[in-house]
């Protein structure tokens, strides 16, 4: 439009020029001349001032066009204020990490660990980003022979020599109950990432095929200082990062796992690099397992306490936790009480080996933990009395490796191995059925054969003795087929 004036202008200067070559006498034209000339000096300010204008308005549009341009390709941070001028977006991808994630095998569990800041929803214009993640799992399983629960391999569930289902045939099952679902919810405050995380599954212990089990419901502030977290979740005192990559839902026999309500505060004491030294300490509801004589109830006069220290990098972590119990037993006619002490100690560790190998290891020792450790949880193995009345803590030790093996960035291979013990002194009221010690073993191969899904086989072994020495033996072969929706 401007260069449309531009043009009407120089027309308009040049029209008295026609009307001069037709006036009269000199003196006239001479007049009119120096009137063209005033008028010609005038349109050229004009033209001068119009074209500096439109030059204005043409570097405006492009700096608006590389503005646009830029705003398109760069990611909405989470929690960092939209300029007003850009419309809030209802649904903004968060960032994508300037490197690489690490490699994660396809055996990897599913939603175990905290996912990457990428494939998050912006929740309007509150500062709130949400993911969500649906995986639909199907497991199928064939046994030796019948061990108790037909969706988990439990060494200690194993018939041995002289019980029911010792000589038992092949067994089938499928499940579905690894499916989960999962909501991570995160935002930007003055202290830090606030994040509130839930997580269920179908292991819950009603009837059906697909019984409703939580695994996670806890809120956590997370900073450079330190992190705070509160709410349902797994015991400060496991370590979820050596868990190695079974198919198997329930995986080794020896691997502590137990969840909880808690509070867990972890201050960092110390950085170097990339590596950073925490301080994890929790209180945690107590649950004792003990076996029960008489009248006698389970309780606990304190909470569960943990304290730990943990060194972590990139690419290996080494963890040492301490577990501190109260285990109490209380006659619910005469109010008599029994208590005894209860205390141990975890080492753990994993690390990266090769570009796409990892190891894992843990060693575990104590009295009066059983409860947390995957195969005896549940039978009474806390604590128990002696012959004279006396309430002791039992002893029980175990450990495990496990190591996974990535053939291709699709194909991967995991095996593990788990030894658990217990040392309950000769004069304790326990059953003489229970187990004594288990071993497990596992070897899979699983293949990422689209973004989303898995496809695995593993082969799962175990032994069961008891404290009478009797022993049996069992195993499985499982397929799995995994869809992960948003890992």
């Amino acid at each position: 439009m401007l260069r449309s004036l531009l043009a009407g202008s120089c027309a308009m200067a040049f029209a008295p020029i026609a009307s001069a070559q037709v006036a009269g006498s000199s003196d006239d034209l001479k007049a009119q001349i120096v009137q063209m000339r005033q008028q010609m000096e005038a349109q050229q300010q004009a033209m001068q001032k119009m074209q500096q204008r439109l030059d204005e308005l043409e570097a405006k549009e492009s700096a608006q066009e590389k503005a646009a341009q830029t705003a398109q390709a760069t990611p909405v941070v989470p929690g960092r204020a939209l300029p007003q001028s850009t419309p809030v977006v209802a649904a903004a991808t968060a960032p994508v990490p300037s490197t690489p994630p690490a490699y994660r095998p396809p055996s990897a569990p599913a939603g175990v660990t905290e996912p990457l800041p990428a494939g998050y929803v912006r929740l309007g214009d509150t500062g709130n980003l949400l993911k969500l993640d649906l995986v639909a799992q199907l497991d199928t399983m064939i046994d030796n022979k019948y061990m108790g629960s037909a969706d988990l391999f439990v060494p200690s569930s194993i018939p041995v020599r002289g019980q029911p289902f010792y000589d038992s045939g092949w067994r089938t099952n499928l499940s579905a109950r690894q499916s989960l679902f999962r909501m991570d919810f995160r935002r930007e405050t003055d202290y830090g990432t606030l994040k509130v995380v839930y997580k269920n599954n179908f292991f819950g212990s009603g009837s059906g095929d697909m019984p409703y089990n939580l695994q996670f419901f806890y809120g956590e502030l997370d900073n450079e200082h330190y992190t705070l977290l509160a709410g349902y979740n797994i015991s400060a005192f496991t370590d979820i990062d050596v868990f190695p990559n079974t198919l198997d839902y329930e995986g080794p026999n020896s691997f502590t796992f137990k969840y909880g309500p808690q509070i867990r505060f972890s201050p960092v004491l110390y950085r170097s690099g990339d590596g950073k030294l925490t301080l994890p300490v929790s209180m945690e509801k107590p649950n004792a397992d003990i076996t029960a004589i008489g009248n006698y109830s389970p309780y606990s006069h304190l909470a569960d306490f943990t304290l730990g220290l943990r060194w972590e990098t990139p690419d290996w972590h080494v963890q040492w936790a301490n577990l501190f119990r109260d285990l109490g037993m209380q006659d619910k006619t005469s109010g008599q009480t029994q208590r005894t002490t209860a205390f141990a100690s975890q080492l753990t560790g994993s690390t990266k080996v090769f570009e796409r190998d990892s190891a894992q290891g843990w060693f575990s020792n104590g009295h009066g933990y059983a409860n947390f450790l995957q195969d005896i949880s549940g039978l009474g193995l806390d604590a128990a009395f002696t012959s004279s009345g006396v309430l002791r803590a039992i002893r029980a030790r175990g450990w495990g490796v496990g190591y996974t093996h990535g053939w291709t960035d699709s194909l991967s291979s995991s095996a593990s191995y788990g030894y658990l013990r217990i040392s309950p002194s000769s004069d304790m009221l326990i059953s003489q059925d229970l187990p004594k010690s288990t071993k497990f073993a596992s070897l899979n191969l699983a293949w990422q054969f689209s973004q989303r899904a898995m496809l695995g086989i593993e082969y799962l072994w175990g032994q069961n003795i008891l404290l009478t020495n009797m022993r049996g033996q069992g195993q499985r072969v499982q397929t799995t087929l995994r869809y992960d929706l948003n890992p």
